[in-house]
């Protein structure tokens, strides 16, 4: 060391300890350093909490609601496609259509500042803590019996995906 500055030593000294500190600590919390990366990243959820059907002519007026019950609070959870089926007919409503067909949406009281809404390229938009009322208008007569609606959300498994069961009944 002939020729450091007493300076450089310094902060040579406070550079190792720092590192050691930032590692230490990370090892004990997570156990980063050596095993398995952690990561609390949660991935979002949707679920919907009233669903009803009635004919409008040529039409059927869908109401939804929906909320957003996990994932991150940095970006809301989106659901860009849909699925209307019975048990021997089916049919998807992408991200358009869903924005298209949706003709209200009511945000929940509780909802301060919060606004869900629907776009052409997400669908469904839901705020984490948030619920809204979606009420769509689609342009199929559906028959009277028993539909579900899934409600596909990327990076999750079907498992995880929203699902509801509604009954539509002759006027």
């Amino acid at each position: 060391m002939i020729g450091m500055d007493k300076t450089i030593v310094i902060g040579i000294i406070f550079a190792i300890i720092t590192i050691g500190w930032i590692l230490g600590t990370g090892q004990w919390a997570y156990g980063n350093v050596v095993g398995p990366l952690f990561n609390n990243s949660k991935l979002p959820k949707l679920e919907i909490t009233y669903i009803s059907a009635s004919p409008e002519n040529s039409s059927t007026l869908l109401i939804l609601n929906i909320t957003d019950v996990d994932g991150p609070d940095a970006y809301p959870a989106s659901a860009p496609l849909m699925e209307i089926y019975n048990s021997s007919w089916h049919i998807y409503l992408n991200s358009s259509q869903i924005s298209n067909y949706t003709v209200k949406v009511i945000q929940a009281p509780w909802n301060n500042n919060k606004k869900d809404y629907v776009n052409w390229y997400s669908g469904f938009v839901v705020i984490l803590g948030s619920e809204a009322q979606f009420q769509l208008l689609i342009p199929i007569h559906l028959s009277p019996g028993t539909y579900y609606v899934k409600l596909y959300t990327p990076a999750i498994g079907p498992s995880s995906e929203a699902l509801a069961k509604f009954t539509v009944v002759n006027t």
